[in-house]
């Protein structure tokens, strides 16, 4: 796509995050679906400098995710963990999420490591479009009082 950047989140970019996300967990709620808080914690984003990214398009923030370690998680071992994805609703269906996921795959193989990522186990859309995207479904877990759907990313 042309126009678009991925790079690691530098401070000055916490409250264009913040945008996205308010935003995207608006957009979320509206549709019935709570897995995120309203509003975000800036200090919740400060805390995730050095695995948070953003996606911008001709130099304006539309997008922000991180990729962590885990160990333990659902899965055994130590893994890439690809998390917090969000496009802003005014860029969603426009290739911005498919070209993020493809980014942080190639990423972690860069890394010869596996990368995992999850959503709510009722979001079919989503989960459709992970398994259309280069991921492979792994099963649902459970997660406090709700179901976590599991993918990871297809080798090669």
């Amino acid at each position: 796509m042309i126009g678009i950047e991925i790079r690691p989140a530098e401070i000055k970019d916490i409250s264009e995050i913040l945008s996205v996300l308010n935003a995207a967990s608006l957009a979320l709620h509206q549709k019935g679906v709570n897995q995120w808080d309203y509003p975000w914690d800036e200090n919740q984003l400060l805390e995730q400098l050095g695995f948070l990214y953003v996606v911008s398009v001709d130099g304006n923030i539309i997008g922000t995710f991180g990729i962590k370690d885990v160990r333990q998680w659902h899965v055994e071992g130590e893994v890439k963990y690809l998390y917090q994805i969000a496009i802003h609703p005014e860029y969603q269906g426009k290739g911005y999420g498919a070209t993020l996921v493809s980014w942080a795959c190639q990423k972690a193989r860069s890394y010869a490591e596996r990368l995992y990522l999850d959503c709510w186990a009722g979001n079919e859309k989503l989960k459709s479009f992970y398994r259309e995207n280069g991921f492979d479904y792994v099963g649902d877990f459970p997660e406090e009082d709700y179901y976590i759907s599991i993918f990871r990313c297809r080798e090669g």
